[in-house]
């Protein structure tokens, strides 16, 4: 089977966020040909990495490496300047664009939050929000709720839920459940919280809503291979149809029109 990573970070000169973490491409590169991971997504962080690089680097590898660009609506002043961004992202040729509040210390649910992720699915791109919403210096909703409120909020855009709200997974599920546009991502989480009781939930959101399930690792603080390894565990006792869908099958469709017109 194939297996496509839904969120790798490398960065130019291999550094990341002040932290010991080798965040080389090459040594991406190694490790998903070494581990058999055929694709990954390229997922940049506003203010963290430059979209310029994310472009030139998924751009070395065609067909591999997914580009995704960093976005920061609070940088902007109005709803009509982030979505003006946001289409001129779709036109450079980025398959998507990631929100990171916590990163970013913006309220997820700021009206130029919820503008930028309507923007995306209005220019065909899918909104990459990472569901870890907690902040040191600002109260939030219950991860949940956030979700929900995105949700009706955005109906046409495609988002996908990364991280799938870590402890708060089973919440998301019911969400994802409801949200056929909502996909629910297990990277971070599936290696972060390995041999906890949060194990459980993950199988059980693999049995039960394997058509809007992804995995990936987060690199560079997991490797791709390792994170194939571990949901090659989580998964063994289903269906090859539904193993398909989590390892591959739903990024797949969810950049199928990107892959037609990407340059190879």
């Amino acid at each position: 089977m194939d297996f496509f990573d839904s969120l790798v970070h490398p960065t130019p000169d291999g550094q990341w966020l002040q932290t010991p973490f080798d965040a080389r491409l090459d040594r991406l590169i190694r490790d998903m040909e070494d581990g058999g991971v055929d694709r990954a997504c390229l997922v940049g962080i506003a203010e963290v990495m430059r979209n310029e690089d994310v472009l030139q680097m998924a751009r070395a590898h065609p067909g591999r490496l997914v580009p995704i660009a960093g976005f920061n609506p609070a940088s902007f002043d109005t709803t009509d300047a982030v979505k003006a961004a946001v289409a001129e992202i779709a036109r450079a040729g980025f398959a998507g664009i990631k929100l990171h509040c916590r990163f970013n210390r913006y309220d997820p649910l700021d009206a130029r939050a919820l503008a930028a992720v309507d923007a995306a699915g209005a220019c065909g791109l899918p909104a990459f929000v990472c569901t870890l919403f907690r902040q040191p210096t600002r109260v939030t909703l219950h991860p949940a709720d956030i979700v929900d409120r995105l949700a009706k909020a955005c109906p046409k855009t495609r988002i996908v839920l990364l991280h799938g709200g870590a402890s708060s997974l089973l919440d998301l599920f019911e969400l994802g459940r409801m949200h056929d546009h909502l996909i629910i991502d297990l990277s971070f989480t599936l290696l972060r919280y390995a041999n906890s009781s949060l194990e459980a939930d993950m199988r059980f959101m693999c049995r039960n809503l394997d058509q809007r399930v992804t995995f990936g690792s987060d690199f560079p603080e997991y490797m791709p291979s390792a994170a194939k390894k571990k949901i090659l565990e989580l998964t063994e006792d289903l269906p090859d149809e539904k193993r398909r869908a989590i390892f591959h099958g739903n990024l797949d469709r969810l950049f199928a029109s990107w892959f037609e017109r990407a340059p190879r």
